[in-house]
């Protein structure tokens, strides 16, 4: 072996590899921490960085720390993500192996996160984190604790090298505290005693790396848009971190769900009138809704047929399709025609409303409605989590597998199925001023 390719041995007896195998690791503490940690139990400073749970979903971390522009007002914030924006995985992977497992997304961002503070910019970093849990109930207890404590600990290596005034919040659970929805900035004006009026909206920014970008050449697309979309919702600009630390160019995005679009965008009644003539010639008959959650069927039943004295039959509220059936069979046999306000997705799920009617000699008709599965996901959002005004049967926000299995099931009506009609119907947002901007914003 050439003497200049000859290994080390190091003090235990073991080889070390040449310089250019060995991997870079970066350091994780400062001066100050190791200094602390030789002290003295009692003379050691305390932990800086403080935790707090709200709501069993939102996790808070504050590091202590005097903001000498508290007072100032209008406060400029700078709102940032925190994976793959601030920071980013050590090893390489997608996703941290462990707590020390990371490193700054750029050496440049400490520096710029320094001098947003020194310009006087409340700095808080706004996150998505589904992959930790905070219920003590789960059935992976072990596995969540070791996953929320390899975070804290992270977190804390962060925010110890910031040395700044810094808040973080991150979102575990599909609740209103996830982005794109406005829970953690909610919580952050709450934190911080701010109004809107107390904010220079113009100077605000939020930087993450969930833009909405297009794949162009060496480029591949984002995975999302809520990072932009969260900013749109709170009224400041957004920037990627590689506008922002890098001054590099914007690059083109898209989205995949726009509310604003759907709202100038007027749906269409003009097949309502044949089921509004079908009511009238048949006071006695079944009318069969077909479309995904969220649709606007409940919707379309209080506004158009409840007034005509239809009867509602739906699952949710009544729990089977043999409650549904008994309910139906009870109002048409008391003289009363019927709305099934179910997906009815399926050809064999629709036979069923057909072969009733068929029993009473009665005819069907098929309301379908068209709203795309993001639509209805949004609805879904909205409804769930809008506020009273919003929902007014209290409904529970629905898993994604609702929204799956309607289209995987989903197979157009035809009227060779029975019905005598089939009217197709668009949706269109109708309410009041505060509950249509409460809809345009983003929740999905």
């Amino acid at each position: 072996m050439s003497p200049s390719l000859k290994r080390r041995a190091t003090e235990d007896g073991s080889v070390s590899p040449p310089p250019t195998k060995r991997t870079l690791i970066q350091a994780t503490t400062t001066n100050s921490a190791i200094a602390n940690f030789f002290k003295p139990a009692s003379q050691k400073e305390p932990d800086k960085t403080t935790w707090r749970v709200v709501d069993n979903s939102l996790l808070v971390c504050n590091f202590d720390k005097v903001d000498e522009f508290a007072s100032e007002k209008p406060r400029k914030v700078a709102l940032f993500d925190f994976d793959s924006t601030l920071i980013t995985s050590a090893s390489g992977k997608k996703f941290a192996q462990a707590a020390e497992d990371w490193k700054w997304w750029h050496p440049h961002v400490p520096t710029k996160l320094q001098q947003m503070v020194a310009d006087g910019y409340l700095v808080a970093i706004i996150s998505n984190q589904g992959g930790i849990s905070l219920n003590t109930k789960s059935k992976t207890v072990k596995s969540d604790q070791k996953r929320l404590v390899n975070f804290k600990q992270k977190v804390k290596a962060v925010l110890n090298q910031l040395d700044l005034p810094v808040s973080l919040y991150a979102a575990t659970e599909k609740d209103r505290y996830r982005k794109p929805r406005v829970g953690m900035w909610e919580n952050l004006l709450q934190d911080q005693a701010l109004q809107l009026a107390n904010i220079d909206m113009q100077a605000s920014v939020f930087v993450g790396d969930a833009g909405g970008r297009t794949a162009s050449g060496m480029y591949k697309a984002d995975f999302a848009c809520s990072d932009r979309d969260l900013a749109s919702n709170i009224g400041i600009r957004f920037s990627t971190p590689e506008e922002f630390f890098l001054d590099e160019e914007v690059r083109p995005f898209a989205r995949v769900f726009d509310p604003s679009i759907v709202l100038a965008t007027k749906g269409s009644y003009k097949s309502l009138t044949p089921i509004l003539n079908f009511a009238s010639k048949n006071p006695l008959n079944v009318i069969v809704f077909c479309g995904s959650p969220g649709a606007g069927k409940s919707t379309f039943f209080w506004k158009h047929l409840e007034p005509l004295g239809y009867e509602r039959i739906n699952q949710d509220k009544l729990g089977s399709r043999r409650a549904c059936m008994q309910a139906a069979e009870h109002s048409l046999a008391q003289g009363k025609p019927v709305a099934i306000d179910n997906t009815n997705a399926d050809i064999d799920t629709r036979a069923h409303w057909v072969d009733l009617a068929s029993r009473f000699k009665i005819p069907t008709h098929c309301v379908l409605f068209t709203a795309s599965a993001r639509l209805c996901e949004h609805n879904d959002a909205v409804r769930s989590l809008g506020g009273s005004s919003m929902n007014p049967e209290a409904r529970l926000g629905l898993p994604k597998v609702a929204f799956t299995s309607f289209a995987s099931r989903y197979r157009a009506p035809t009227l060779k199925e029975g019905f005598e009609g089939i009217t197709e119907v668009d949706f269109e947002f109708a309410g009041t001023e505060e509950q249509t901007e409460l809809w345009s914003k983003f929740w999905i």
